[in-house]
């Protein structure tokens, strides 16, 4: 069956994510350095039941953030510093993005992610990628998170689209096999041309 739907994760994807030195790096700063809890937000955060709750959309970003002023030696100052430099556009994946805009028009596009409630704004406004997809579907608004396999099933509802006709691009080892095992074409993000050579050649022969 011909590949007709191409889907993006945001974070790890899209949008270049800290790496594991920023992190420990962060934890000195926030004077957090063998808390249990900020060990899992910063440097593990998918084993984070409080981000797996964000995701899910029972807490939002702000109360988060909110929190991490409160609870963490940290001003709000340097929560603001921190939040603007995710979001730095310096760490958009602009290689992945050229794809996404080469691909749209020959192929149904869409943002299938993990994320909270901001990363709508985040991804339409901020970074503008609106111009390059037909749908974006964020956890947080569903009550769903990848890998299960309810989000992969709305998605197709949403996109009107086939598994068999869906090459699906994720960070996650684990989404990816849920895809996989959903009846999507998945592969696995490790390095970006590794991820785009892959994609290109899946699409060569299903396309």
């Amino acid at each position: 069956m011909n590949i007709r739907t191409i889907l993006f994760d945001f974070g790890g994807v899209i949008l270049k994510l800290p790496d594991l030195r920023w992190a420990q790096r962060w934890q000195k700063i926030f004077g957090v350095k063998g808390n249990r809890e900020a060990a899992e937000i910063l440097v593990n955060p998918n084993e984070s039941q409080l981000v797996k709750d964000v995701c899910l959309g029972k807490i939002s970003e702000d109360e988060v953030w909110k929190a991490v002023s409160e609870q963490w030696p940290v001003n709000p100052t340097t929560v603001r510093r921190i939040r603007k430099r995710l979001f730095s556009k310096r760490n958009l994946n602009t290689k992945v993005v050229d794809f996404m805009a080469q691909a749209h028009g020959k192929y149904q596009t869409a943002i299938l992610s993990n994320a909270g409630d901001r990363t709508r704004q985040i991804i339409e406004t901020h970074f503008n990628l609106s111009q390059y997809l037909d749908e974006i579907i964020i956890s947080a608004e569903e009550g769903l998170i990848k890998p299960d396999p309810r989000i992969y099933n709305l998605t197709m509802d949403r996109l009107g689209a086939d598994p068999g006709s869906t090459l699906f691009l994720d960070d996650s080892v684990e989404n990816v096999l849920a895809a996989r095992e959903f009846g999507m074409h998945a592969v696995q993000f490790i390095q970006t041309h590794q991820a785009l050579e892959t994609m290109r050649e899946i699409l060569e022969k299903e396309g």
